[in-house]
């Protein structure tokens, strides 16, 4: 999921054609209408990646918290515990391009939306939007992938008092009632957000059994919703109902499908449970949060370089992903060892001391 992520922000920056979110100046490709317009998009499926992420937390959240046989203290230990967890790594992201942003890239080759991202500056800001901006109000000026950042805190709330309450069911579900509500005043995203941790909840608690042909059916049905996009070809019939909702609802769906497929499925629990992959799982936050400066440091500059050297378009922009990838794993093993370990020993220690 994480790496959809990366992808989609790549190809989002050389080949804008294969999401058309909006008209590009860049150059325009048959393969990629043709890719646009296929059902097999969900490689880049940034957005049902994330919901992907939001499933699988309110999943394993509700599975740590019920295993707990305190309540009381558990969910005192959660909810300090929960912001430095998250902010410790989100800050220094934003402090990495803020640094990142001194260095003068010429991103003028790139997609309109890249562009956008290279602003000027200012050390508070970044440093506001990495501890407050980002889970208060979904703020992503200095990196893009923040908007989720508020979704991921409040759905975290959200499943700390839901397993809270669970021998109070009454009240568990106007609490949950409520909080759906209160969600779809902040945003759509907001809204599908908070629906699928609390659906990543009940599939814990439900103990779903599937069998294999009925998952892997799932899982492809899932991938192919999350390659939804409002103007393709492939996703025309949704459109006609959903409209310009279509995007959004079917990645949701998508996402959910996903991990109730891959939870049911030893076959797709055997290909998963390798040792590379789970270390890329450990990695995923990393991942996520420092793939953005990498590719304006790393990736764009060796895009220029062969560009002005005469090789064509698209062998420039896969040269330069391959290098991004490369680079982004490397350097999330450092990140993840200096800031994602650390958030994790300081939020230990600082709810140790608090409730004692």
């Amino acid at each position: 999921a994480c790496l959809a992520v990366v992808f989609s922000h790549l190809l989002g920056i050389f080949y804008p054609q294969l999401h058309n979110f909006a008209k590009s100046n860049l150059p325009q490709f048959q393969f990629a209408e043709i890719i646009h317009n296929s059902p097999f998009t969900f490689f880049f499926s940034g957005t049902g990646a994330v919901f992907v992420f939001f499933v699988l937390s309110g999943y394993v959240l509700t599975l740590s918290s019920l295993r707990a046989k305190d309540k009381t203290k558990k969910l005192k230990e959660s909810l300090i515990k929960r912001y430095p967890r998250l902010a410790i790594p989100v800050i220094f992201s934003c402090l990495l391009i803020y640094v990142s942003l001194h260095v003068d890239v010429d991103v003028s080759r790139t997609s309109e939306w890249f562009q956008s991202l290279k602003i000027t500056p200012v050390f508070f800001n970044a440093l506001y939007e990495g501890a407050i901006g980002s889970f208060i109000f979904g703020s992503a000026k200095y990196n893009p992938v923040l908007w989720t950042m508020q979704i991921e805190l409040l759905g975290s709330l959200v499943i700390y008092f839901a397993c809270f309450f669970q021998d109070k069911k009454i009240i568990k579900y106007i609490f949950l009632f409520f909080c759906i509500a209160a969600s779809a005043k902040i945003s759509a995203l907001a809204f599908l957000g908070i629906i699928s941790f609390i659906l990543g909840h009940f599939l814990y608690l439900s103990k779903v059994k599937l069998n294999e042909s009925v998952s892997i059916l799932l899982l492809f049905t899932g991938l192919y919703l999350c390659g939804a996009h409002n103007t393709s070809e492939s996703y025309a019939l949704f459109t006609k109902f959903l409209g310009s909702h279509t995007y959004n609802i079917l990645n949701f769906i998508g996402g959910f499908l996903i991990v109730l497929a891959t939870l049911n499925s030893v076959i797709i629990d055997r290909l998963l449970d390798k040792k590379p992959l789970v270390h890329l799982g450990k990695l995923s936050f990393s991942i996520y949060l420092i793939h953005i400066p990498i590719i304006y440091l790393i990736g764009i500059p060796v895009f220029n370089f062969a560009l002005d050297s005469n090789i064509s378009f698209v062998l420039s922009s896969l040269l330069s992903i391959c290098v991004v990838l490369f680079s982004t794993i490397i350097f999330s093993e450092v990140y993840s060892r200096i800031f994602d370990d650390a958030s994790i020993k300081i939020s230990n220690r600082l709810s140790k001391l608090l409730i004692k």
